[in-house]
């Protein structure tokens, strides 16, 4: 017998490719687990930077609507009668010891005791983040200013200059001819913004612009360096006095919002940031899942290794007895454990081999077609429920308690599909509506509400099986509108002096009046052909069978959007 010693494993070992196949897989699933982390990660990350930027336009537009109101309760206080405007022209006209005499005379003269300079500074006692108070009457050259260092404020001669400040702007009326007289500027502090700003965010790339009605630019928050998008902004501003927010749209995640206060306020977060904060965060990830993977095919070297050189002699051996030389034998001493067991029985058999192995191909081919046969036969809608609920129990076990709600109601109307059953009782029949209208909210989120209710009396009513869910079902095929936000349905049944009443409602886009006046009489006429509402015609004719002539299908408008369609028959316990 010619023995071979390999120095590596054979390319063409079955056992060779096995262990490249299982490597494969190990190292597939890895990766695949590693990028759906990821991705994962990435949505839920894009998701929060989404919020973020909502958050964000939400507490500036809470600000600035706080901050505009407290300027409107300073303007109120300085000219809310004539007095008081007469008191603001004799400070512009006059010196300030003039109109020191001149409140003195209207305090001996009216008991009120109107001083500009103390009334401006109450306001910084009143409201900590006043930076400074501005007024400018349209009949003199100068102008009133109050800072937050100079309270008492005076008066200077020419224009004042608002830029770079968070400036909000009132026209000054008088409160009995309605003429404007001139403007009054409040300078607010932009820390609490600004503060609120940092601390809304884990991640970087946040921005914040806000706009008057008049393209003034009031406030501009940037986390980043980068100014492009800045400078992009207020380019097209100058140019069009309008926002960018397309091609913002194109880089970052985009929030806007006009206030009815005429302000605009625009918040954006970089997608690019949010890569890189991804990438961050998943850094162990990645080098584990590389250790991981290195680690595993170290090991699997090592294991099959030495097992594949055993396997060489037997193949060796093998080769020499398909040449003819069959009076080779297999050394089952430089084998063990199972490949020495195989060894000896090969060395029994190899007188032979050749009607062995043709008996042993034929059997593998009718046992490959009797196993391909029971298998075909065990999938049934019971493997299919036991296959759901193992998907729904892993989804349980990684945390994922959406995506097993989705998978329970997903079996739930599988199993309630493939039920023979004619009958189910109403709390059954709602429940499997219910989790069909879920199974809808998952796919689009956020854009779905829904509510069903039930008198307990009536969850044990018996009816025909599939009787609500296809109404409920015209609602998503011909109602609902995807585009909008807001769509919502309800299911009511109730029981009111011995009659069944199920109320459904939505808020769709609802029928036209010709045609609802069609389909209604058409309902109440014995000879229904609806034959472009089969799912109306279906249950009507179906319920009023079942039910008798105390059944009574109703449709009509809803009382904002879309329709309401009502069951109603009595009650078959009473």
């Amino acid at each position: 017998m010619r023995k071979k010693r390999p120095s590596s494993i054979n390319e063409k070992t079955l056992l060779n490719r096995l262990l490249k196949n299982y490597a494969l897989i190990l190292v597939s699933l890895i990766l695949i687990g590693m990028i759906s982390i990821g991705l994962n990660t990435y949505w839920q990350s894009m998701g929060r930077g989404k919020i973020t930027a909502q958050e964000a336009v939400d507490m500036i537009s809470r600000s600035i609507n706080d901050k505009n109101l407290q300027g409107k309760t300073m303007l109120n206080g300085l000219t809310e009668n004539q007095e008081k405007i007469n008191n603001l022209n004799h400070y512009m006209d006059t010196s300030i010891s003039d109109y020191l005499n001149y409140s003195y005379d209207q305090q001996l003269e009216t008991g009120n005791y109107l001083f500009l300079p103390s009334q401006v500074k109450n306001f910084y006692t009143m409201y900590d983040n006043v930076e400074s108070i501005i007024m400018v009457l349209n009949n003199y050259d100068d102008y009133y200013l109050s800072t937050a260092k100079d309270k008492n404020g005076k008066k200077i001669s020419g224009t004042p200059r608002l830029d770079n400040k968070f400036y909000l702007a009132y026209p000054i009326t008088n409160p009995v001819t309605l003429e404007v007289l001139g403007s009054f500027y409040v300078e607010f502090s932009q820390k609490d913004i600004v503060d609120s700003l940092t601390h809304l965010t884990t991640f970087e790339g946040l921005s914040a612009y806000v706009f008057s009605s008049t393209g003034y630019q009031l406030l501009t928050y940037i986390e980043e360096k980068d100014t492009a998008d800045q400078t992009l902004i207020q380019q097209k501003m100058n140019e069009t006095s309008l926002l960018p927010i397309q091609k913002l749209s194109e880089k970052n995640i985009v929030e806007h919002l006009q206030t009815t206060t005429g302000f605009d306020i625009l918040v954006t977060v970089s997608k690019e940031k949010i890569l890189t904060h991804v990438f961050f965060d998943l850094r162990i990830l990645m080098l584990g899942g590389f250790v991981l993977i290195l680690l595993l095919l170290y090991l699997l070297y090592r294991t099959f290794t030495k097992y594949s050189q055993q396997v060489d002699i037997i193949m060796d051996s093998m080769a020499l007895v398909s040449k003819g030389e069959l009076n080779t034998r297999i050394d089952d001493q430089e084998t063990q454990f199972e490949l020495k067991e195989l060894s000896k029985g090969i060395n029994t058999m190899l007188d032979n081999i050749e009607q062995y192995i043709a008996d042993i191909y034929k059997l593998e081919i009718k046992q490959q077609d009797a196993h391909m046969r029971a298998l075909q036969s065990q999938i049934s809608p019971h493997f299919l429920y036991n296959t759901l609920e193992y998907i729904r129990m892993y989804a349980l076990s990684e945390g994922s308690e959406e995506l097993a709600d989705v998978v329970y109601a997903f079996s739930t109307l599988l199993r309630n599909n493939t039920d023979q059953a004619k009958t189910t009782t109403l709390e059954k029949e709602l429940s499997f509506c219910e989790k069909y209208v879920y199974l809808y909210q998952m796919r689009y989120p956020d854009r779905i509400a829904y509510h069903f209710e039930i008198d307990e009396a009536l969850k044990k009513l018996i009816l025909p099986k599939f009787s609500i869910q296809p109404l409920i079902e015209n609602y998503f095929v011909h109602g609902i509108d995807f585009s909008r936000n807001d769509n919502a349905i309800s299911v009511k049944a109730h029981l009111v002096d011995g009659q069944v009443q199920i109320l459904i409602r939505d808020n769709g886009k609802g029928i036209s009046l010709q045609k609802l006046t069609l389909i209604q009489a058409k309902l109440w006429s014995q000879q229904i052909e609806l034959h472009d509402s089969i799912g109306l015609q279906n249950v009507n004719e179906r319920l009023r069978a079942y039910f008798g002539v105390s059944f009574l299908m109703t449709i009509n408008p809803n009382e904002t959007k879309g329709i309401a369609l009502e069951l109603s028959f009595n009650d078959p316990s009473s």
